[in-house]
């Protein structure tokens, strides 16, 4: 039996912790869930979109402070892998722990992303283009102006997020790492060192698996995203407490 984990979840632009809503029932008993819950969605819908990175992070570290007393991996579909990895580094330089896991589906590699900080002021119809190229939001739900205008400032804060992500040459994690992609993900997978440099984030193994889907694969093949990550946890890690020591001392065991 695998000592208890604490698996951190993070979801992709606009969406909210309801994206992982049916992983508990699916996960293995030792693996306890946790959505994390990103500012203007779900029970944070009353508070302001965050588009700066230290607030994020300020913010997420303290919703994560008291989930640290056992060992935690971390996944995350899209931003929510940008934002996973910059939590993973925080926690590792605030308070010397690290993820004995990490999962990043459905996102371009840090090292390997461009720059765009137009999101907070382009015209709405820009924005609206973008959402509509990735697939995952329905045509009918674009067309309701009262909708869209709900939800607007929240996309344009995460697209920021994301554009505006500021590449830094760390020390890597030393985890095991599962990285997913969609064969249909066009912007992510148009070159597959989009997905292979996750490897620079970890001295740990990696391990890249693809589909034949697009880029909303964790809700459209939602029972193999699950199956994924649920089986690379079992192979990969150790489940055991990380050392609160120096963070280069520390070591991820994989089996």
């Amino acid at each position: 039996m695998a000592a208890p984990l604490n698996l951190l979840c993070l979801p992709y632009a606009g969406g909210n912790a309801s994206v992982y809503r049916e992983w508990s029932a699916r996960m293995p008993g030792w693996v306890n869930v946790i959505p994390l819950h990103m500012p203007g969605r779900g029970v944070r819908q009353r508070m302001a979109p965050v588009h700066e990175w230290k607030a994020l992070l300020d913010l997420l570290v303290d919703d994560v402070r008291t989930d640290l007393g056992r060992p935690f991996a971390i996944f995350g579909h899209s931003m929510g892998a940008l934002i996973g990895v910059e939590l993973a580094y925080e926690l590792r330089d605030r308070y010397r722990v690290s993820p004995v896991w990490f999962g990043a589906s459905a996102c371009i590699a840090p090292s390997r992303r461009e720059r765009e900080d137009k999101w907070l002021d382009c015209p709405a119809d820009e924005l609206f283009e973008e959402i509509k190229s990735l697939n995952g939001t329905a045509d009918e739900l674009l067309g309701n102006p009262e909708l869209m205008a709900l939800v607007t400032p929240m996309l344009r804060a995460d697209f920021h997020l994301c554009g505006t992500h500021h590449y830094r040459k760390r020390l890597p994690l030393q985890c095991p790492m599962l990285v997913l992609g969609g064969t249909r993900d066009e912007d992510v997978v148009k070159d597959r060192d989009n997905l292979l440099a996750w490897s620079e984030e970890t001295s740990g193994p990696v391990s890249v698996e693809m589909l034949e889907a697009d880029h909303f694969f964790i809700n459209t093949h939602r029972s193999w995203v699950i199956d994924k990550v649920s089986s690379s946890l079992e192979r990969d890690s150790l489940l055991r407490p990380i050392s609160r020591s120096n963070p280069q001392e520390k070591k991820c065991a994989a089996m």
